[in-house]
Protein backbone atom coordinates (compact mmCIF):
# COMPACT_ATOMS: atom_id res chain seq x y z
CA UNK A 1 0.00 0.00 0.00
CA UNK A 2 0.81 3.32 -0.46
CA UNK A 3 0.56 6.54 1.72
CA UNK A 4 0.96 9.57 0.85
CA UNK A 5 0.62 13.40 1.79
CA UNK A 6 2.57 16.87 2.50
CA UNK A 7 5.76 16.79 5.20
CA UNK A 8 4.69 17.62 8.49
CA UNK A 9 1.13 16.21 8.09
CA UNK A 10 1.90 12.76 10.78
CA UNK A 11 2.65 10.11 8.11
CA UNK A 12 5.56 8.30 9.83
CA UNK A 13 3.43 8.65 13.44
CA UNK A 14 0.19 7.32 11.90
CA UNK A 15 2.12 4.32 10.57
CA UNK A 16 3.81 3.96 14.39
CA UNK A 17 0.75 3.81 15.94
CA UNK A 18 -0.96 1.55 13.25
CA UNK A 19 2.09 -0.62 13.81
CA UNK A 20 2.37 -0.80 17.48
CA UNK A 21 -1.37 -2.23 16.64
CA UNK A 22 -0.30 -5.36 14.83
CA UNK A 23 -0.66 -8.52 16.29
CA UNK A 24 2.79 -9.61 17.02
CA UNK A 25 2.19 -13.54 16.59
CA UNK A 26 0.87 -12.82 12.92
CA UNK A 27 3.09 -9.64 11.43
CA UNK A 28 6.74 -8.80 11.90
CA UNK A 29 6.74 -4.78 10.91
CA UNK A 30 10.18 -3.94 9.85
CA UNK A 31 10.65 -0.46 9.22
CA UNK A 32 13.18 1.51 7.42
CA UNK A 33 14.08 4.79 7.11
CA UNK A 34 17.46 5.53 5.68
CA UNK A 35 16.10 6.70 2.60
CA UNK A 36 19.77 7.12 0.74
CA UNK A 37 20.47 3.39 1.60
CA UNK A 38 21.76 2.06 -2.36
CA UNK A 39 19.74 -1.10 -3.67
CA UNK A 40 23.06 -3.44 -2.38
CA UNK A 41 22.55 -1.43 1.46
CA UNK A 42 18.53 -1.89 0.80
CA UNK A 43 19.10 -6.05 1.11
CA UNK A 44 21.82 -5.71 3.59
CA UNK A 45 19.73 -3.59 6.08
CA UNK A 46 16.66 -5.96 6.08
CA UNK A 47 18.48 -8.96 6.16
CA UNK A 48 20.03 -7.71 8.86
CA UNK A 49 16.81 -6.70 10.60
CA UNK A 50 15.95 -10.31 10.20
CA UNK A 51 18.48 -11.35 12.30
CA UNK A 52 20.62 -12.41 9.29
CA UNK A 53 24.50 -11.63 8.27
CA UNK A 54 24.79 -9.42 5.26
CA UNK A 55 26.94 -10.03 2.39
CA UNK A 56 27.18 -10.41 -1.67
CA UNK A 57 23.32 -9.76 -3.22
CA UNK A 58 23.22 -13.80 -3.70
CA UNK A 59 24.03 -14.05 0.03
CA UNK A 60 21.74 -11.83 0.76
CA UNK A 61 19.05 -12.86 -0.84
CA UNK A 62 19.82 -16.45 0.02
CA UNK A 63 19.99 -15.55 3.90
CA UNK A 64 16.70 -13.49 3.14
CA UNK A 65 14.55 -16.43 1.47
CA UNK A 66 15.52 -18.43 4.72
CA UNK A 67 14.31 -15.91 7.02
CA UNK A 68 10.99 -15.48 5.14
CA UNK A 69 10.61 -19.35 5.16
CA UNK A 70 11.36 -19.36 9.21
CA UNK A 71 8.64 -17.23 9.56
CA UNK A 72 6.31 -19.91 8.54
CA UNK A 73 2.70 -17.58 8.72
CA UNK A 74 4.18 -14.48 10.77
CA UNK A 75 3.99 -11.84 8.00
CA UNK A 76 6.88 -9.71 7.53
CA UNK A 77 5.83 -6.00 6.99
CA UNK A 78 8.40 -3.52 5.07
CA UNK A 79 7.54 -0.17 5.50
CA UNK A 80 9.48 1.96 3.49
CA UNK A 81 9.74 5.75 4.70
CA UNK A 82 10.51 8.61 2.93
CA UNK A 83 10.04 6.80 -0.17
CA UNK A 84 9.91 9.51 -2.84
CA UNK A 85 14.04 9.59 -1.98
CA UNK A 86 15.06 6.07 -2.99
CA UNK A 87 16.31 5.64 -6.15
CA UNK A 88 14.79 3.64 -8.98
CA UNK A 89 17.60 1.05 -8.71
CA UNK A 90 16.71 0.69 -4.71
CA UNK A 91 12.51 0.40 -5.54
CA UNK A 92 13.32 -2.28 -8.11
CA UNK A 93 15.32 -4.47 -5.59
CA UNK A 94 12.63 -4.56 -3.39
CA UNK A 95 9.63 -5.03 -6.20
CA UNK A 96 12.26 -7.60 -7.10
CA UNK A 97 12.06 -9.00 -3.21
CA UNK A 98 8.37 -9.53 -3.27
CA UNK A 99 8.28 -12.26 -6.00
CA UNK A 100 11.32 -14.24 -4.15
CA UNK A 101 9.09 -17.43 -4.06
CA UNK A 102 6.76 -17.03 -6.74
CA UNK A 103 5.18 -21.00 -6.08
CA UNK A 104 3.24 -19.25 -3.09
CA UNK A 105 2.17 -15.59 -1.57
CA UNK A 106 4.40 -12.64 -1.66
CA UNK A 107 7.04 -12.58 0.68
CA UNK A 108 6.21 -9.43 2.76
CA UNK A 109 3.66 -6.84 2.66
CA UNK A 110 5.51 -3.95 1.45
CA UNK A 111 3.89 -0.09 2.71
CA UNK A 112 5.04 2.90 0.82
CA UNK A 113 5.45 6.57 2.94
CA UNK A 114 5.77 9.40 0.83
CA UNK A 115 5.59 12.94 0.00
CA UNK A 116 2.90 14.44 -2.59
CA UNK A 117 4.89 13.73 -5.36
CA UNK A 118 5.60 10.27 -4.43
CA UNK A 119 2.53 8.51 -6.43
CA UNK A 120 3.32 10.45 -9.73
CA UNK A 121 6.46 9.30 -9.48
CA UNK A 122 5.84 5.63 -9.50
CA UNK A 123 3.64 6.01 -12.25
CA UNK A 124 6.27 6.84 -14.17
CA UNK A 125 7.11 4.10 -16.59
CA UNK A 126 10.66 2.96 -15.11
CA UNK A 127 8.72 2.25 -12.20
CA UNK A 128 5.26 0.49 -13.41
CA UNK A 129 6.13 -2.64 -12.13
CA UNK A 130 5.88 -1.92 -8.45
CA UNK A 131 3.06 0.82 -9.55
CA UNK A 132 0.98 -2.32 -10.52
CA UNK A 133 1.36 -3.89 -7.38
CA UNK A 134 -0.12 -0.90 -5.14
CA UNK A 135 -3.73 -2.55 -3.52
CA UNK A 136 -4.25 0.49 -2.02
CA UNK A 137 -3.22 3.99 -1.62
CA UNK A 138 -4.55 6.95 1.12
CA UNK A 139 -4.00 10.59 1.37
CA UNK A 140 -3.28 12.59 4.04
CA UNK A 141 -5.12 15.73 3.33
CA UNK A 142 -4.13 19.21 5.83
CA UNK A 143 -6.02 18.88 9.18
CA UNK A 144 -9.46 20.71 9.70
CA UNK A 145 -9.54 24.01 12.06
CA UNK A 146 -11.34 21.66 14.40
CA UNK A 147 -8.74 18.69 14.48
CA UNK A 148 -5.58 22.40 14.55
CA UNK A 149 -7.90 22.83 17.27
CA UNK A 150 -8.40 19.55 18.82
CA UNK A 151 -4.42 18.81 18.79
CA UNK A 152 -3.72 22.36 20.50
CA UNK A 153 -5.96 21.15 23.17
CA UNK A 154 -4.81 17.43 23.60
CA UNK A 155 -0.78 19.29 23.72
CA UNK A 156 -2.01 21.39 26.82
CA UNK A 157 -3.38 18.17 28.70
CA UNK A 158 -0.28 16.13 28.15
CA UNK A 159 1.57 18.34 30.19
CA UNK A 160 -1.47 18.59 32.83
CA UNK A 161 -3.15 21.99 32.01
CA UNK A 162 -7.04 21.55 32.20
CA UNK A 163 -7.76 24.74 30.83
CA UNK A 164 -6.23 26.36 27.51
CA UNK A 165 -3.95 28.90 27.90
CA UNK A 166 -4.25 30.21 24.26
CA UNK A 167 -6.40 32.93 23.50
CA UNK A 168 -9.52 32.03 20.63
CA UNK A 169 -7.87 34.81 18.18
CA UNK A 170 -4.11 32.97 18.92
CA UNK A 171 -5.79 29.84 18.14
CA UNK A 172 -7.24 31.38 15.18
CA UNK A 173 -3.69 32.33 14.09
CA UNK A 174 -2.11 28.98 14.99
CA UNK A 175 -4.69 27.34 12.30
CA UNK A 176 -3.96 29.69 9.91
CA UNK A 177 -0.31 29.99 10.35
CA UNK A 178 0.21 26.52 10.08
CA UNK A 179 -2.10 25.76 6.65
CA UNK A 180 -3.61 22.62 8.24
CA UNK A 181 0.02 21.01 9.19
CA UNK A 182 0.09 19.08 12.35
CA UNK A 183 3.73 19.51 13.09
CA UNK A 184 3.69 23.21 11.96
CA UNK A 185 0.96 24.27 14.27
CA UNK A 186 2.94 22.75 17.53
CA UNK A 187 6.10 24.36 16.81
CA UNK A 188 4.30 27.41 16.22
CA UNK A 189 1.99 26.94 19.78
CA UNK A 190 5.58 25.75 21.42
CA UNK A 191 7.75 29.25 20.29
CA UNK A 192 4.32 31.04 21.73
CA UNK A 193 4.17 29.48 24.73
CA UNK A 194 7.84 30.38 25.35
CA UNK A 195 7.26 34.15 24.51
CA UNK A 196 4.52 34.19 26.37
CA UNK A 197 6.36 32.38 29.09
CA UNK A 198 9.50 35.30 28.70
CA UNK A 199 6.48 37.70 29.06
CA UNK A 200 4.92 36.69 32.44
CA UNK A 201 1.99 36.24 30.40
CA UNK A 202 -0.52 33.60 31.64
CA UNK A 203 -2.29 33.47 28.23
CA UNK A 204 -0.88 33.15 24.78
CA UNK A 205 -1.72 36.20 22.79
CA UNK A 206 -2.53 37.09 19.32
CA UNK A 207 0.40 38.90 19.71
CA UNK A 208 2.69 35.86 21.04
CA UNK A 209 1.51 34.13 17.59
CA UNK A 210 2.69 36.80 16.04
CA UNK A 211 5.83 37.81 16.96
CA UNK A 212 7.02 34.04 16.86
CA UNK A 213 5.65 33.24 13.40
CA UNK A 214 8.56 35.17 11.66
CA UNK A 215 10.35 32.37 13.62
CA UNK A 216 9.69 28.88 11.99
CA UNK A 217 10.91 28.30 8.61
CA UNK A 218 8.01 26.60 7.47
CA UNK A 219 5.74 29.69 8.02
CA UNK A 220 8.25 32.39 7.45
CA UNK A 221 9.53 31.00 3.72
CA UNK A 222 5.43 30.22 2.67
CA UNK A 223 5.96 26.49 2.64
CA UNK A 224 2.45 24.97 2.10
CA UNK A 225 0.80 21.85 1.63
CA UNK A 226 1.05 21.18 -2.57
CA UNK A 227 -2.13 21.09 -3.94
CA UNK A 228 -3.99 17.51 -5.43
Amino acid sequence: MLLSGPNGIGKSRLLAHWRDQLDARLYLPVAITQASLSHAGLLSYLARKLGKPSGTRSTNLMHLEEAFAELGDQTVVVILDEAQNYNHAALEEIRLLLGIDLASRPAFSLILIGDDYLLGALKLRSHRALYTRIACHYHLDPWSPEEITQLLEASQQAVGLTTSTLAPAAIELVITASAGLPRTALQVARAAWIEASQSKASMVSAEHIQKVIATIPAVGDGLRPSPD
